[in-house]
């Protein structure tokens, strides 16, 4: 199931509302933010794309029944949200206020599932709506009644599955165990939203025979030239990671690796991890390339995207390097243009034209943000020359 568009507002009519959407439409706002299989966003400074991110990792926890309405760090919002399942349309609409929810709501395709102002939840056994009571910071759709209600799995296991990087953190690096107990974690299930546990990921990967060998050449890709990673006990009492570097006599411990390499290598384990289980449908990578050399960053992001084009995952990454925006085609970039209270998302969804248009203008990917083309194209240029 991926993401296809969504609304979101919080403390609307308030001092400080904030809301994302889409590029308006003949002057009306309030459109959607839509997105594809690969998604890059851009924009300058203070614009929203960390705040995106979030909005989006929060609506995945709320459906997975991981946090309830009275934990979200805003008293007031709206969320309204397509997905599509396998071509199937999913309409979800939240809001709540006070922390209280005040309507819920999912239609799968035309059908209303549920309808929380009126009460009103389909079972299945019954083929009918009934009545229902629930807490008031709860929502109805992370309830697990598989029998009854099994149009909340799709749901709730975006939201359970969905991963989320902030690749300018550490991502494990400083993290180690006090004991690694193989039997142990191969009966772990791992949450890929959190991600100061990639050893314990890389461990249960490597129940694939082909694992590590992938996680080699995908860093080799990257400029990273390794022979080997494994994981040992340091004199700490403790475990981490051992990496053999090509140009490198000897192991190098966790501890020793470089922030950078670190980075990659731990992203690119969790994200092979994904793929290889088949277990994600939505990827947050937010800062990709931070603290990496400007071809290592390219490189990444070019990996990432050959990794998941043809397949069921979607990912959704953020950037405020240039020179990386200057390498990545305009067909995957959605740039938020920040207006009072609004960060209005352009895209080739909705802005087709202009960004084709664009490729004549003789500029690189970097002035297609720094001027603004995106908001009206060669209008601008020719409103200059009038003058």
């Amino acid at each position: 199931m991926k993401l296809k568009a969504i609304k979101f507002c919080r403390f609307k009519g308030q001092k400080y509302e904030w809301s994302m959407e889409g590029k308006p439409e003949n002057g009306i706002y309030n459109q959607p933010v839509t997105f594809q299989n690969i998604n890059l966003i851009v924009g300058k400074n203070a614009t929203g794309k960390s705040k995106t991110v979030d909005v989006i990792r929060r609506l995945a926890d709320l459906l997975a029944g991981e946090i309830n309405i009275s934990d979200i760090e805003y008293e007031n919002a709206i969320f309204e949200v397509v997905f599509d399942d396998n071509g199937q349309e999913i309409y979800y609409y939240l809001e709540f206020i006070d922390h209280k929810v005040i309507q819920e709501k999912l239609l799968i395709g035309t059908d209303t599932k549920l309808d929380r102002e009126k009460r009103e939840l389909y079972y299945a056994e019954i083929e009918k709506n009934l009545s229902f009571e629930i807490q008031e910071d709860k929502l109805v759709v992370s309830r697990v009644d598989n029998k009854q209600q099994p149009f909340f799995n799709s749901l709730q296991q975006w939201g359970k599955n969905l991963n989320h990087y902030r690749f300018g953190t550490h991502l494990g690096r400083q993290s180690l165990f006090g004991e690694i107990n193989i039997d142990v974690i191969k009966k772990q299930e791992i949450s890929l939203k959190t991600n100061d546990k990639v050893l314990i990921t890389f461990v249960k990967g490597m129940e694939n025979p082909y694992f590590e060998n992938i996680i080699i050449q995908d860093m080799k890709k990257v400029g990273y030239n390794l022979l080997s990673i494994g994981y040992g006990k340091y004199k700490i009492r403790a475990f981490g990671f051992e990496i053999q570097e090509q140009d490198i006599e000897g192991i190098t411990p966790q501890i020793d690796v470089s922030q950078g390499m670190f980075r990659a290598l731990s992203l690119l384990i969790q994200l092979n991890y994904s793929l290889l289980s088949q277990i994600p449908s939505c990827i947050l990578i937010d800062d990709i390339g931070e603290g990496l050399d400007y071809e290592r960053s390219k490189s990444l992001i070019d990996l990432i995207i050959e990794k998941v084009k043809d397949s069921p995952v979607q990912v959704i990454m953020t950037t405020n390097d240039r020179f990386v925006m200057n390498k990545i085609p305009l067909e995957y970039w959605s740039v938020i243009h920040r207006t009072p209270k609004k960060s209005l998302f352009y895209n080739y969804q909705n802005s087709k034209e202009i960004f084709d248009d664009f490729k004549y203008s003789g500029l690189s990917n970097f002035d297609f943000l720094r001027t603004e083309f995106y908001t009206t194209g060669f209008e601008i240029e020719e409103n200059t020359v009038t003058q």
